[in-house]
C-alpha cells in the first residue's frame, strides 16, 4: 500500500493504492473499514460530493476497486486516531503495540503448522475461543498479519474460515489474502476440503458407523450456552465414526473414534454422539460423565486439500494432539503403543 500527501484547493488530500487484497471490492465496503469512525450514510454523502475519488474522479459508492486503483480521501475524513490506525499496518502506535502486546500476553499464537501468503493453519489450544473482542486467537492472529504484511491491504483484515469450540484443539485456518479466503471458502461451500477429528466417546463403539441426522438448535435458558437436537426440522449433519481403541477410565468404557464430517454443523460430533448413545467422555452438556483436567477430548486432526489447487496447498496436514490428551490415551487405553494415529 502506498500513501501520498498533496494539497489541494485549501483541501488537504491522501492518496492511496489498492493492492491484490482489495481487489474486486465495492468501494464503500473498503471505506467502511477505512474510514471505521464514519457512518455509512456520511461516507456516500462524501464520496457524491467528489471528497472521496477513485483515479481522479467521481465515483459511486457501490463502484469495484481493482488492484493499483487510487483512491484520493480529503485529509478531514481521517481522523488522526484513525489514520494512525490505517498506518498501524506500517508502523503501530505506542496505544496499538500496548494493546497488542496485552493480547499476546495472554493468548500467544499457537503451534503454526502452515504458513503461505494466502493462508495460515494452527494448531488450536485447549479453552481458547477463535473469535471475539479480546483474548480470541483471532486478535492474535490479526496482530501476527500486521507485522507480517505490511503496507498489503486497504480494506483486508484475516479471518478464521471455519469454526471451532472453545474447547475443541487441532487445526483451525486463518486467511491471509483475499484470495485465501475466497477460495477456502468456496472449496468448504463446495465440500471440497475434509476435515476429520478424533474424539473419546464414551462406551464401546465396536464398528464404523454412519451418523445421518437433522439437528437444530435448542435454546435453555438454563444453559450457560445453546445446544443442538436432533429433530425432524434443522440442518443434515452426516458424520462417519470409525473405532481405533478401547480403554476404561474409573471403571468408565471408552473409545478412541475418528470422525470424518461430510457437513459442518454446529456441534455436529458432540451432538451426534450423544444422539447414538455414546456422548464424548466428559462432555456433560450434552449426557457425558464429568471427567478431571479437561472438559471432553476433540480434536482437529486431519485437513485434506484438493489435488493441484491454487493455493499450492498440500494435499493433506496435521495437527498433533496435545500432550494432555496423548497422557490420557497412555496411562488408561489398551495397546497404546498400537495406536498408529498418536
Amino acid at each position: 500500500m502506498q500513501i501520498n500527501q498533496f494539497y489541494n484547493k485549501s483541501m488537504n488530500f491522501t492518496e492511496f493504492y489498492a493492492s491484490a487484497d482489495d481487489n474486486d471490492r465495492r468501494l464503500d465496503r473498503i471505506l467502511r473499514k477505512f474510514i471505521s469512525q464514519e457512518a455509512l450514510s456520511g461516507i456516500y454523502s462524501s464520496v457524491r460530493k467528489g471528497l472521496i475519488k477513485v483515479n481522479g474522479k467521481k465515483a459511486e459508492p457501490g463502484k469495484h476497486v481493482f488492484e493499483g486503483d487510487c483512491i484520493r480521501i480529503a485529509e478531514f475524513l481521517l481522523e488522526s486516531r484513525n489514520l494512525e490506525k490505517t498506518k498501524g499496518c506500517i508502523s503501530p502506535s505506542s496505544e496499538q503495540k500496548a494493546s497488542a502486546a496485552e493480547i499476546l500476553n495472554s493468548v500467544e499464537l499457537p503451534e503454526i503448522i502452515l504458513k503461505t501468503e494466502d493462508i495460515l493453519i494452527l494448531n488450536k489450544p485447549y479453552d481458547i475461543t477463535v473469535q471475539g473482542k479480546e483474548n480470541s486467537l483471532n486478535k492474535s492472529v490479526e496482530f501476527f498479519f500486521r507485522n507480517e504484511h505490511k503496507n498489503k491491504s486497504l480494506s483486508f483484515n484475516p479471518g478464521p474460515l471455519h469454526r471451532l469450540d472453545r474447547k475443541t484443539t487441532g487445526a483451525i485456518a486463518f486467511s491471509m489474502s483475499l484470495r485465501g479466503a475466497r477460495w477456502f471458502s468456496e472449496a468448504i461451500k463446495n465440500h471440497e476440503i475434509k476435515k476429520n477429528y478424533i474424539g473419546i466417546l464414551q462406551g464401546k463403539l465396536l464398528q464404523q458407523e454412519y451418523w445421518n441426522d437433522n439437528i437444530e438448535r435448542e435454546y435453555d435458558a438454563a444453559k450457560v450456552f445453546q445446544t443442538v437436537k436432533a429433530g425432524n426440522t434443522g440442518k443434515e449433519a452426516v458424520t462417519r465414526v470409525i473405532p481405533l481403541g478401547y480403554g476404561k477410565h474409573n471403571k468408565t468404557d471408552y473409545t478412541l473414534a475418528k470422525f470424518c464430517i461430510e457437513t459442518g454443523r454446529t456441534h455436529q460430533i458432540r451432538s451426534q454422539s450423544a444422539l447414538h448413545g455414546y456422548p464424548l467422555l466428559g462432555d456433560t452438556a450434552y449426557g457425558g460423565t464429568k471427567i478431571e483436567l479437561i472438559e471432553y477430548f476433540l480434536h482437529a486432526y486431519e485437513l485434506y486439500f484438493p489435488k493441484n489447487n491454487p493455493l499450492a496447498l498440500p494435499e493433506k496436514i496435521k495437527a498433533e494432539v496435545p500432550k494432555v490428551f496423548a497422557n490420557f490415551l497412555k496411562t488408561t487405553m489398551q495397546d497404546y503403543e498400537k495406536c498408529v494415529i498418536i
